[in-house]
């Protein structure tokens, strides 16, 4: 038995909303909806949890966030543990897996997304955050990573044409999923890519992410009571988290944070006692194509530079050496705010368990998810197996 208790949670229910541009529903009824239907994957009901990490979105309760807490009069369910830090994806899983393994809690929710915020601007307003040297100047979030991007561009010159073409391979996996917000939009090419319009530069519409609605959970134990339970658990086998500074406050700089990440996944790959080409199939953190060679590069995958020849080389798509983002990704498949870095478990977790509808790689027992970036100016990582 590992002496890492990490090692001894797992992942046993997921579940999600359909995904939409809008949805004709309340955020809250959205998670409520995701949540049940992770529990139900995983056998359970909310009698079953005795923890939640999962941010409240309204109407009533607290008007301080996250507020995890209030989830406790909706279910109707009293909690040992609340996980308030950072309620989503991978930062909220390893903190329940280690309430879980200290004995705090037995099996805790995580569940996040939005729906029914669209409005009439053509920039989401999620994506222009009112803190100072932001909202001033209108600095939207893609902004703040193409000052990162920019740098990188500048000393490193990446082939735009491959750079583009890997944009076009997550879009195509995400046209060819019934589930995608972006299902039978493509295929694209790279010439597509290049031809669309310019958001922040260097960055294209077809490179950067989608602004979309609906919300993901995950349900997380014991790997002992796991056992007892319906689905193929998935391990938790490693993962940590990187923070320079709160994101989308003070710009972001290429020499602070251009290789944030790097520590985290060095961690979380010791942890798991593995190296990158371990590694079955990606859910990288697609807030555009640039972060996803710059993640490759940080996490070990290739040299500082090598990213976009590295991965167009390897080939991404389900088919490729390098499956990466196999639903469509932040890309194409959706992005739903704070239950975007949820979503990327999500998939994970169904590639591992073999019953992916589109995108399944073949014999998929390992897999890493990503969260956050450089322009957020923090990473996060953690690595996933089939527990047979």
């Amino acid at each position: 038995m590992s002496s890492n208790p990490l090692h001894e949670v797992a992942i046993v229910g997921v579940g999600r909303t359909a995904m939409a541009r809008h949805l004709e529903t309340s955020t809250l009824r959205a998670c409520l909806d995701a949540a049940l239907a992770a529990l139900a994957d995983a056998g359970l009901t909310v009698h079953d949890i005795d923890g939640i990490s999962a941010r409240w979105p309204g109407p009533g309760g607290t008007v301080f966030q996250p507020g995890s807490s209030d989830w406790s009069k909706l279910l109707g369910v009293p909690l040992r543990w609340i996980g308030d830090t950072y309620p989503q994806g991978v930062p909220a899983a390893l903190e329940a897996a280690a309430a879980i393994s200290t004995g705090q809690c037995e099996t805790v929710l995580v569940v996040g997304g939005q729906a029914d915020l669209a409005g009439g601007g053509k920039v989401a307003s999620y994506t222009r955050p009112d803190n100072e040297f932001l909202s001033c100047w209108g600095s939207i979030t893609q902004a703040q990573f193409a000052l990162v991007a920019q740098v990188y561009f500048d000393r490193y010159g990446p082939d735009r044409e491959r750079l583009a073409s890997l944009a076009a391979m997550i879009r195509n996996s995400g046209s060819k999923n019934p589930k995608a917000v972006m299902s039978g939009r493509g295929p694209y090419t790279s010439a597509d890519v290049l031809a669309s319009p310019m958001i922040a530069s260097p960055f294209h519409l077809l490179e950067v992410c989608l602004a979309t609605e609906g919300a993901a959970a995950m349900v997380l134990t014991s790997r002992e009571r796991a056992r007892d339970l319906p689905q193929t658990p998935v391990q938790l086998l490693g993962g940590a988290c990187e923070w320079f500074r709160q994101q989308y406050v003070d710009p972001p700089r290429y020499d602070e944070v251009g290789r944030i990440g790097e520590d985290a996944g060095r961690r979380a790959f010791a942890m798991a006692g593995m190296v990158p080409a371990d590694v079955d199939v990606l859910e990288l953190y697609d807030i555009n194509i640039f972060e996803v060679v710059r993640q490759l590069e940080v996490l070990g995958f290739c040299g500082e530079g090598e990213g976009t020849d590295f991965a167009f080389e390897a080939g991404i798509s389900e088919d490729g050496r390098l499956p990466i983002n196999t639903d469509g990704g932040l890309l194409s498949f959706a992005h739903i705010g704070w239950g975007g870095p949820t979503l990327k478990i999500v998939e994970a977790v169904h590639q591992l368990r073999g019953e992916a509808k589109s995108g399944q790689v073949a014999g998929a027992r390992t897999a890493l998810v990503t969260g956050a970036g450089s322009g957020a100016q923090y990473h996060n990582v953690l690595v996933l197996g089939r527990d047979d």
